[in-house]
């Protein structure tokens, strides 16, 4: 660990050396939020395990009988599992897609590669059956969104304009949705209802197949900690960057290749939750007051947002649990409400 010195007085700032690469240490503010989001998250967890409508509720996990043990082991645990690398996901996509396109609305649900995936998905599972697998099929879907983005935005991947996304995300998702909706009513009713069950932003019927499906997400993570350094010379400008030796472009299609891939095993597994990948990237970077990526901090802090929201359908009065979605579109639809407000007052 060493110490740089600057002579007008400014803080010290701790870095490390691995090698040739040199690294800037994590600040005291960033380490205590990381600290407070993962004593949250520990918490959550053990409430989504330890409450429920059925089977089990005792303070200490106790599975009494072969039904206590399967509500359990093969409901609450996969379902509280995949909650948390849902949350991981979708908050790495935003915070990605936030970063290439240096725009605070640049999230795959307001850009509509969610509405993409799905698009994907009723072309593999419907249009396609057993020719397409689901998976390429969603992957596919949700690349040519951000193909017709890129194509509407005209300036490139690295100037996209906010209102240009907006307008183009919007009409994206808006043509997904009615082509969905189409495809849905042509169709018998017990395919309907599996469509119905993916698309509609949901934790309900999750097993450990998808526990299996969501966490091979961890293969990125060296990707993730390469990405997550060159971005931050990105972040102060492309001319910059090029002097300092990184590849720009490639940076650029490799953050948006990752970023749709997220977002489309997010879009697999849960369906299209709304946004928590707008909403937990700009969180991250406002507790550990750092406009760079951040990325460590925003999945951890897209966990606790999608946690937090099946907690939340648990404890409603409602007569069924409500999907997750429900949630997240409620609580994303006021914060982006604040968001442009701010936006507004900022630029007036």
């Amino acid at each position: 660990m060493t110490l740089i010195h600057s002579p007008m007085k400014q803080p010290k700032i701790k870095i490390f050396k691995l090698g040739n690469a040199v690294f800037i240490a994590p600040e005291w503010q960033a380490s205590r939020v990381v600290f407070t989001i993962l004593l949250l998250l520990a918490g959550l967890f053990y409430l989504s395990l330890a409450m429920g409508r059925e089977g089990i509720n005792n303070p200490f996990l106790l599975a009494e009988t072969p039904y206590q043990e399967f509500i359990l082991m093969d409901i609450r645990l996969p379902r509280a599992l995949v909650a948390i690398g849902a949350g991981m996901t979708l908050a790495l996509s935003g915070s990605l897609f936030q970063l290439t396109t240096r725009n605070a609305l640049g999230s795959p649900d307001i850009i509509g590669v969610n509405g993409g995936a799905a698009v994907g998905i009723v072309m593999a599972m419907v249009v396609w059956p057993d020719v397409i697998p689901v998976p390429l099929g969603a992957l596919s879907g949700a690349v040519l969104a951000v193909l017709l983005v890129y194509f509407g935005n005209g300036a490139g991947i690295g100037n996209m304009q906010a209102n240009k996304i907006i307008i183009s995300g919007i009409a994206i998702a808006a043509l997904s949705m009615a082509f969905v909706d189409f495809a849905s009513s042509n169709i018998r009713l017990e395919q309907a209802q599996l469509l119905k069950s993916l698309l509609r932003g949901s934790l309900a019927s999750q097993n450990w197949q998808n526990v299996g499906l969501i966490s091979g997400m961890v293969i990125f993570i060296p990707v993730l900690f390469w990405l997550g350094r060159q971005l931050n010379y990105t972040h102060f400008g492309d001319d910059i960057a090029n002097t300092l030796g990184v590849p720009v472009r490639l940076i650029q299609i490799i953050s948006i290749l990752s970023a749709v891939t997220f977002a489309t095993m997010s879009v697999l597994v849960v369906g299209p939750v709304a946004f928590i990948a707008l909403s937990a990237p700009q969180i991250a970077r406002r507790l550990v007051r750092n406009k760079g990526t951040a990325l460590f901090c925003t999945a951890l802090v897209g966990a606790l947002l999608m946690l937090s929201s099946d907690l939340i359908t648990l404890v409603l009065p409602t007569s069924a649990r409500l999907p997750v979605g429900v949630i997240t579109a409620v609580v994303g639809g006021v914060y982006l409400m604040y968001l442009l407000y701010a936006e507004l007052r900022r630029t007036r």
